[in-house]
């Protein structure tokens, strides 16, 4: 990995543990997404989201489960631990670290001095 997914990996794992992942599940998810970004892949975790609420399997909830399609009532709204780490396309989707991803892209035109 270079220094640029070496710093989305570490955003990643830190957003997918926040959510109650252990870390071994949150590297290999986390390794995963490294080749999708590489094969410039459009699906999408729900861990990636930022309408994914809840903490760990039991807890895990679509805060936009309307636009997802994922319930027809609110209280219809939980997850199943399959789908949340599934790769998939999702008309509800919004990215929950497109700030943190975006910072993590090295400032080339700046010179460090020796």
């Amino acid at each position: 990995m270079n220094t640029r997914e070496l710093d989305i990996y570490a955003v990643r794992l830190e957003r997918f543990t926040g959510k109650g992942l252990i870390e071994l599940d949150a590297e290999t998810l986390a390794d995963k997404l490294v080749i999708r970004d590489r094969e410039k892949g459009d699906r999408r975790l729900c861990l990636e989201c930022v309408y994914l609420t809840g903490y760990g399997a039991s807890s895990w909830r679509c805060s936009n489960w309307q636009r997802s399609g994922i319930a027809i009532r609110a209280r219809d709204n939980q997850l199943p631990v399959d789908l949340v780490l599934q790769l998939q396309r999702c008309d509800g989707f919004a990215n929950a670290t497109p700030n943190a991803i975006a910072n993590a892209t090295p400032n080339l035109t700046t010179k460090t001095p020796f």
